[in-house]
């Protein structure tokens, strides 16, 4: 099948796919798509891997500008005399530009492989643009490809267990999973982090230190999945004490790198349980110790406005003889909590707190929307709390 339902030139919006935070044995879909277009590498109706290519393309340099009559202390007309290379020109790192002679002689060296896009002789700025960067784009997780969309990318249909993350941090990962604990209130020690891990997407419980991820960074880690970190553990993690870019988050006070780059973490986080010293929910332990040695994909990506992304955790199933589960009900992402049933509160006060469903209280005015609906919840310590039913996503509904 190929994808025709986009405008020319145009890069395709991947769907928002709503799942529930926690799903056994569902069917899902992996839109994967270039930035700007390119080539598809792969055929609708094909099986592809993780670390399969599915489209390739070449992302365009920002041009850099130079005034070159300020390096040289020259005037433009001046400086014009000096130039060694046309506009067009393709350079190597390091290739002369310009050159002043005598006594006190000076070179203008290209800093980088790139073109000499522009040169003006009225100003004597010059400007480079670094040569094209290859990209290549992944599959991500094991599958077959649905549809192609011709320039852009593919649809995989794959049926995997499962999870969403309160918050994390890192890009698009995947790798062999190993359970360093057998119980969710057990932490992964620096100790315990070696040769043996390299490579590999490790299973915690409860929190996570600054100085165990260093290591698993060192140890070429891949990924961690466990239940929380506390904020200053994090902020030693990420060198982020100079930085001005935090902002607060509801009345706990943690706080939150506002715009946190792939770049700026060399392994993926995924937290499931958030802020603080809170071990992983039992059950979301329960499906991760079940995906021990097998292959994963994760994903840290967390944006808390301006364009809502949380982190997920997809766990492909192999075939149906693998599926230990019924296919969990999907219409948990819009069902309204009922009592007894397992809920993690996403409001910004409490993000990742689990909580258990007391009672629906209820509405004074009948006409109010589902959207409107209060639920009282118990959180740790038996304290009770009343919230709006959209303040909360249903984990396990009874």
């Amino acid at each position: 099948m190929t994808y025709t339902g986009r405008l020319p030139g145009v890069a395709p919006t991947p769907t928002q796919h709503y799942y529930p935070p926690l799903a056994w044995n569902i069917q899902m879909q992996v839109e994967r798509y270039l930035p700007m277009p390119g080539e598809v590498l792969v055929a609708a109706g094909q099986r592809v891997e993780s670390d399969a290519p599915v489209a390739r393309t070449s992302l365009p340099g920002r041009p850099r500008l130079y005034n070159l009559a300020q390096f040289f202390e020259m005037s433009p007309k001046e400086v014009r005399k000096l130039m060694l290379k046309e506009v067009n020109s393709r350079l190597a790192e390091s290739d002369l530009i310009a050159q002043k002679k005598g006594f006190r002689g000076k070179q203008f060296r290209t800093p980088f492989m790139s073109i000499l896009s522009a040169y003006d002789e009225e100003t004597a700025y010059l400007s480079l643009t670094p040569l094209p960067t290859p990209l290549v784009l992944e599959a991500y997780t094991r599958g077959i490809v649905a549809a192609t969309v011709p320039g852009y990318g593919v649809k995989i249909d794959l049926r995997a267990n499962y999870v969403r993350g309160a918050v994390g941090l890192g890009g698009e990962r995947h790798g062999v999973l190993r359970a360093m604990v057998t119980d969710p209130s057990q932490t992964i020690t620096p100790e315990s982090i070696d040769t043996r891990t390299t490579y590999f997407i490790l299973l915690g419980g409860a929190m996570i230190t600054a100085e165990a991820l260093q290591k698993a960074v060192e140890m070429k880690v891949r990924g961690i999945i466990t239940g929380s970190i506390r904020e200053e553990e994090l902020t030693k993690f990420l060198e982020y004490r100079r930085r001005e870019s935090f902002y607060r988050v509801g009345k706990n006070g943690w706080r939150f790198p506002a715009d946190i780059n792939v770049t700026d973490s060399p392994l993926t986080l995924v937290l499931t349980e958030g802020f603080g010293q809170r071990p992983m929910a039992s059950r979301i332990f329960e499906m991760l110790t079940g995906q021990n040695g097998l292959e994963i994909s994760i994903n840290g990506t967390t944006r808390l406005r301006r364009g809502w992304q949380r982190p997920e955790i997809i766990a492909p199933i192999s075939s149906q003889l693998d599926a230990t589960r019924n296919p969990t009900d999907l219409s948990l992402t819009t069902s309204l909590p009922q009592p007894n049933a397992l809920v993690r509160l996403i409001n910004p006060t409490y993000l990742g707190v689990l909580a258990r469903v007391v009672s629906l209280p209820q509405r004074r005015h009948a006409s109010s929307s589902a959207a409107d609906r209060m639920v009282e919840v118990e959180v740790g310590g038996g304290r009770r709390l009343l919230l709006p039913a959209v303040d909360m996503e249903v984990i396990e509904q009874y």
